[in-house]
Formats: C-alpha cells, structure tokens, sequence
C-alpha cells in the first residue's frame, strides 16, 4: 500500500515544513483499541511507544522487561513487552510484535527494524512524497 508523506511546520520555524513518513496504526489493549499516527523509522532498532498509550489502552506493564536506550535524547528507560497487536491502516491482517513502552517526551510512537521493517517491505520514494509498506510473508 502506497502512502503520503506528512507535512509538519516546524515549532521554530527554521525551515518551511518537514514531511514524515507517518501511517495510521491502531494499538489493542486487553479491553479495546485507539487509532494512532507512528512514524516509520529506520533507524530505530524497536518500535517504541509512550508510556502514555500503555496508559490509555490498560496495557499492563507489570510483566514487561526493563530495558535501557542510548540515543539522541541520551538513556532512557523503558518496559519490553513481546506481543502487542497492532493493525497498519489498509493492510488486512493485525500484527503481534514486541514494543519497548518509554516515558519521553520526544517519543510518541515509532515504528522500528524489530517485528516491523523486518516482517514488511517498505520503500521510501521522498522524491514523489510517497512511501510504500508491503507485507512480506518468510
């Protein structure tokens, strides 16, 4: 399925908009689901999400792995839960995949090489502001 890139105007306004390779997710929790925007990046060796939807979905961390992150913003903690479901807007079938859930301001939702670019094709055409996502079956 092919998809637009998504324009954002930066908050300092040095440049005249970014586009993001940004697609509509639904996450499920135990009792129901909510839709959300995640962006698709590469460099991300997991998929992260915010504490918050964990929160929002009554997603029990409880049982979940304590990990650490290097990056960008510096470490950062966070909890590994193995399955999580989730559906990428117009592809059939949901997904289970291990997520890492962080509390960070600079993490919404990120999807990452583990459980996502590895089960997917993804091609980015930045050139002709679309990018495509192709589930690939191993």
């Amino acid at each position: 399925m092919k998809y637009q890139y998504t324009s954002f105007y930066p908050p300092d306004r040095t440049v005249k908009f970014i586009k993001k390779p940004i697609v509509s997710i639904e996450v499920f929790g135990p009792n129901d689901s909510k839709k959300f925007g995640a962006l698709l990046d590469s460099g991300a060796d997991c998929s992260l999400f915010n504490l918050e939807i964990a929160e929002v979905l009554n997603i029990d961390l409880s049982k979940a792995k304590p990990v650490k992150f290097t990056g960008i913003s510096g470490h950062i903690d966070g909890f590994r839960l193995e399955k999580v479901k989730i559906k990428v807007n117009c592809l059939a079938e949901p997904v289970e995949m291990p997520i890492c859930f962080v509390d960070s301001p600079t993490v919404s939702l990120l999807l990452g090489q583990e459980g996502f670019f590895d089960k997917h094709r993804i091609k980015f055409e930045k050139d002709h502001d679309t990018f495509e996502i192709i589930p690939v079956k191993k």
